[in-house]
């Protein structure tokens, strides 16, 4: 026998293994460098899809003098139509022949003529591309109405479907109880916003999950959808779909505010402590991708009344100036709930 076949030999198992696992290790030290190109890319059509919501605000504003109204609504329990902001910035958002197609004089969820439909639009540029949840959602009033990821600042509290307050003479919750910009009927104008248009968020991100559901009235945390077009049915559905807040709680106006009707929002002084176990309950604080105890969602399905993101370490905003920041969620709650709030005087601080 040729002595030289006898040397030759093949792989034995433990070659095999060791080449598994250096191709194994390679491809892990790989997949970072994939991920975070990709993870940057996502991110920055995010901020260029704000930059976009911010730019058609401020059209929206050079031609009517006044920002949107958050979403529509009546003083008559049942009649309100629902449309939201998106809905009316969408001729400023190259959206101007779906917007010919609604019939803003009905409800948006009509279906004479057709409203309802075409709230089922997708509006690409309304959701984020890091997002987990669907483009569109089921409700019992639209089907499967397009979401957002994008919900207007309605400041601090939580804003009412359709309830009145102390002290209102019995009318609908409206934009003087609303301290940031966008609220119900709000008509919030460049010069109403005292602390400076770089002081106060206009729009920023809210998270979905898969099989996310509709946000029912009275709830601040769950696993919720948000509508672009606006809210199906007032008296059943939350304005949350359209709006975000910073606090819950009742922050209302002080009976000697409402009586001068001077239109001045609440000052500095009712929010700092926020933080106080004390008022936890009455004032819960929705910090930036936190649930209402303050720990951190991670990859839970939760949602609440504030804004979140399925960005690692914060979510982006769009301010007044038309900046788009990514803020920490980090941050200090009282710059952050200042920052929520168009005109309340305080000194905002390093965010």
């Amino acid at each position: 026998m040729d002595s030289r076949s006898q040397n030759r030999s093949g792989l034995t198992i433990l070659d095999v293994v060791v080449t598994i696992v250096i191709l194994v290790t390679l491809v892990a030290m790989l997949l970072p460098s994939v991920s975070t190109p990709r993870d940057a890319a996502r991110r920055s059509q995010c901020k260029n899809n704000l930059k976009q919501i911010g730019l058609s605000l401020m059209n929206y504003h050079d031609v009517h003098r006044t920002l949107p109204p958050g979403w529509i609504a009546s003083e008559t329990k049942g009649q309100s139509s629902g449309f939201g902001w998106q809905f009316q910035m969408l001729p400023f958002f190259d959206q101007a022949p779906l917007y010919k197609r609604f019939n803003s004089k009905l409800k948006l969820a009509d279906q004479t003529r057709d409203n309802f439909h075409r709230a089922s639009t997708i509006l690409t540029a309304s959701r984020c591309p890091s997002d987990k949840g669907d483009d569109q959602a089921t409700s019992r009033w639209i089907p499967e109405p397009g979401t957002t990821n994008y919900l207007g600042n309605f400041g601090v509290g939580i804003p009412a479907a359709w309830s009145v307050l102390n002290g209102s003479g019995g009318t609908l919750v409206d934009s003087q109880h609303c301290q940031g910009i966008l609220g119900p009927n709000s008509r919030i104008r460049i010069r109403d916003v005292k602390d400076g248009m770089s002081n106060i968020v206009l729009v920023g991100e809210r998270r979905m999950s898969e099989n996310a559901g509709e946000w029912p009235i009275g709830r601040v945390e769950g696993n919720f959808n948000n509508y672009w077009a606006g809210i199906p049915n007032a008296d059943a559905v939350s304005p949350l779909v359209v709006l975000a807040t910073s606090t819950g709680g009742l922050i209302e106006r002080t009976p000697q505010e409402i009586e001068s009707n001077t239109g001045e929002l609440p000052i500095k002084g009712n929010i700092p402590d926020i933080r106080n176990p004390e008022r936890q309950k009455s004032l819960p604080y929705f910090g930036i991708n936190r649930d209402t105890r303050g720990e951190l969602l991670g990859d839970s399905k939760l949602v609440t009344a504030g804004f979140s993101s399925w960005h690692t370490g914060g979510c982006q905003m769009v301010l007044g100036d038309g900046t788009v920041r990514f803020i920490s969620e980090n941050i200090d709650a009282t710059v952050y709930t200042n920052l929520m709030r168009r005109s309340d005087g305080a000194t905002l601080g390093e965010f």
